[in-house]
């Protein structure tokens, strides 16, 4: 527990990364990103930076000699912030952070009712996820989103916590193949935050 407590709160800190539209463009967020990138592939390795990848890595991080939950969280970051709204961009990466966060911290904590869909999961969980990624989101769209009218922003971070909490119920570990690269993608980390962003953009987009 206290391992997965030491990655849930990494976890939730880079949800902080949901008020970069406060200083930067896009240009630099994504260079950002790529420094991350190349951080994540060629410096936090087992054979390089072997005191970080140990203090960070689960036990499949070994096989793959990747970390590969920084690498989810970087991909994700970066399709969202190509192709949305800084600040959706930057919802739904707080979705994702203390969404999913505080959903396994609960869950694994005070969880009972077992979820229908991935028995692994708890509904308390999801109830946790919905309730912290929308105030998280809410309060830094308070300060990043172009919107006038507080309400509007209540209904795009509602929505977009909802969609993030139910993609995040599925079992994604179910579904994996071998490869690096299906189990990066192959993940609720990954979805959780594209999906919500699509969603958040879907709604400002037709209704704001």
């Amino acid at each position: 527990m206290l391992e997965e407590l030491k990655r849930k709160t990494l976890h939730i800190g880079m949800g902080f990364w949901m008020f970069y539209p406060l200083i930067l463009e896009r240009v630099p967020a994504l260079l950002v990103v790529l420094a991350m990138l190349f951080l994540a592939l060629f410096i936090l390795r087992p054979h390089v930076w072997k005191k970080a990848f140990d203090a960070i890595a689960r036990p499949e991080d070994y096989d793959y000699k990747y970390l590969i939950g920084p690498l989810i969280y970087i991909c994700a970051i970066g399709i969202c912030v190509i192709f949305y709204p800084l600040f959706i961009s930057a919802g739904s990466i707080g979705i994702m952070a203390f969404g999913d966060g505080f959903a396994t911290l609960v869950g694994k904590r005070w969880g009972r009712v077992r979820n229908p869909i991935d028995r692994n999961k708890t509904l308390e969980g999801s109830i946790a996820f919905v309730a912290f990624a929308f105030l998280a989101v809410t309060f830094s769209m308070y300060f990043t989103a172009p919107i006038d009218h507080m309400a509007d922003v209540v209904t795009i971070t509602s929505i977009g916590a909802i969609v993030g909490a139910i993609v995040e119920m599925f079992p994604f570990e179910d579904h994996r193949k071998n490869g690096i690269l299906q189990r990066i993608v192959v993940d609720d980390n990954f979805f959780v935050p594209i999906l919500s962003g699509l969603a958040m953009y879907l709604v400002y987009y037709f209704y704001i």
